[in-house]
């Protein structure tokens, strides 16, 4: 005699939409927790516990431009702290959000983190009194050309990207490039850079 299947094709049919279904219900949830994280790490400030704003100092800040000049020009080396350059940062730029969205988002300050052989420049947002951060790591090279800066990687928030990724804050670091008109001059100067932790230097390159 012939068995009897267990189970008809038409039920086989719906237990396997049933699993689909439910595969495809759990592989949106899980696109959607990411989603979700991904805006919290991006909404959630980087830590900058570790970035000397110079914030303390009570003195108005000196012209780092005009002492750089002048040192350099002497043949002496020029060195500068973190602190003393986000102090000058600082008072130096005084950025504004476009109109339309200047009611609900507002610039506080640039700031940068200076580590051995590269610094990550750090824009800083307010959001409803809430701190939003984006910021791009830069590695720089000086040698017989001249100083190449490039571009290693980036923060959204807490969230890390790419180098590639970086391009979508362009817009904000020419912004802050054209406000140092004169500090960029300086960098086409024959001049080597050298980063240390929490310290730049400046010195008239060897020919």
């Amino acid at each position: 005699p012939r068995s009897t299947p267990l189970y008809s094709s038409a039920a086989s049919d719906v237990y396997k939409r049933q699993v689909k279904g439910c595969l495809t219900n759990i592989f949106c949830l899980i696109i959607i927790g990411v989603i979700i994280w991904i805006h919290f790490l991006i909404l959630s400030g980087e830590d900058l516990s570790d970035v000397d704003f110079g914030e303390d100092i009570k003195s108005p800040p000196r012209d780092i431009l005009f002492r750089a000049n002048e040192v350099i020009n002497s043949g002496r080396p020029f060195e500068c702290s973190e602190r003393a350059l986000n102090q000058y940062l600082g008072a130096s730029i005084l950025g504004k959000e476009i109109n339309s969205i200047a009611k609900y988002i507002r610039f506080e300050r640039v700031a940068v983190r200076l580590r051995d052989g590269e610094f990550d420049l750090i824009l800083i947002r307010r959001i409803n009194e809430k701190r939003l951060t984006f910021s791009a790591r830069f590695q720089i090279v000086s040698n017989m050309k001249g100083i190449e800066i490039s571009v290693k990687s980036g923060k959204f928030g807490n969230l890390h990207v790419p180098g590639g990724f970086v391009s979508l804050l362009y817009p904000s670091v020419l912004s802050v490039t054209e406000l140092l008109e004169k500090e960029k001059e300086m960098l086409t100067r024959p001049i080597s850079v050298t980063i240390k932790k929490d310290w730049l230097r400046l010195a008239q390159r060897n020919k």
